[in-house]
């Protein structure tokens, strides 16, 4: 019942969402006609000297959600067994929200910060739940090769979160019997470092840019996962602690693609694409389990293992700007 009315839910918020944004894009072009509409002026003009700007951004994504092998984890825990899933794990539909703010100085040297949240919103989110909280701040210049082309670099200070919970029911054979289980898991992410990034701006008219952008991840940090599965036997219930921790290497990239649509000099909308494109490699690991050799078997594998975090976004943003400081 609810994998059916989920969806229909989402899609009636979604549509007056959309509806939302429609009717007030569509007001804000009305307005700025009395005021300041830049369609009518197709010269390009001098960038001011000082303008803050202010963006929220939201996306619909789809992609890998980065969790442990649990197959091989929970086989080598049950006395090698194989283990059977009642489904694969689901690529997930995940929600994006953005708020940033800019400033700039002649539109060539730059200050910004962000605040992206990543969440699961499929029908899966109840057992496989996913969240990833990044925040950025930098700075940046953009040269103008030409008036309607610039490249720019830049450099920001990210600091990421993740947290994920899985309950589902896994199947068993152990010794000619099939028995299941209900792991109810909790992993953490963390890590921070500096991320470079390359970027190029397109402005052939006053109203319509193109952005493109990459940023380069390249950071350590650390991960701790608790488990603890309880399977129902003929004799009672048995349970089966499990805690895991490890330093990794998040390394990847991250492109961006933005088409820009400004209806006035104060007011402009995006539509964008994100993609992520990031890998997780785990350099040390520590198992701890009620048996002392699975903990040590584990803990030499989990020097191998790797994860993936994968996803696209189709994203629309609203941004207003304000200018300042021109007498001086």
């Amino acid at each position: 019942m609810n994998k059916l009315y989920l969806p229909r839910r989402m899609r009636i918020k979604y549509t007056l969402l959309v509806f939302c944004l429609f009717l007030g894009s569509n007001l804000t072009t009305l307005l700025s006609k009395e005021t300041d509409n830049i369609h009518e002026k197709p010269q390009l003009i001098d960038p001011d000297n000082h303008r803050i700007y202010f963006s929220y951004v939201l996306g619909a994504a789809r992609g890998q959600i980065p969790e442990k092998n649990l197959e091989l984890t929970d086989g080598i825990l049950f006395g090698q067994s194989r283990i059977y899933q009642l489904s694969p794990l689901p690529s997930g539909n995940l929600s994006l929200g953005q708020f940033e703010i800019e400033y700039r100085y002649k539109d060539r040297y730059r200050i910004f910060a962000d605040n992206r949240t990543i969440k699961d919103s499929g029908d899966y989110k109840d057992i496989l739940n996913f969240k990833e909280y990044q925040k950025r701040a930098g700075i940046g210049y953009f040269h103008p090769i030409f008036k309607v082309l610039s490249l720019g670099v830049s450099i920001r200070d990210a600091n990421i979160k993740q947290d994920f919970r899985s309950d589902y029911i896994n199947l068993y054979t152990i010794e000619n019997s099939i028995i299941f289980s209900i792991p109810n898991v909790q992993s953490q992410l963390r890590t921070k470092g500096w991320v470079p990034g390359i970027h190029l701006e397109f402005k052939p008219l006053r109203w319509f840019e193109i952005h493109l952008g990459r940023m380069y991840y390249h950071m350590g940090g650390d991960m701790s996962r608790s488990s603890l599965n309880f399977i129902p036997t003929t004799v009672g219930t048995l349970y089966a602690p499990l805690y895991m921790q490890s330093d990794f290497l998040y390394s990847g990239v991250q492109d961006k693609f933005d088409v820009v649509f400004r209806y006035s000099t104060w007011f402009a909308t995006k539509w964008g694409y994100t993609r992520d494109n990031i890998n997780i490699k785990f350099n040390q690991y520590y198992m701890a389990t009620l048996d002392n050799q699975t903990s040590l078997l584990m803990s030499a594998i989990g020097r191998r293992n790797n994860t993936k975090l994968d996803f696209d976004s189709v994203n629309f943003t609203v941004e207003f700007s304000k200018s300042f400081g021109e007498d001086f």
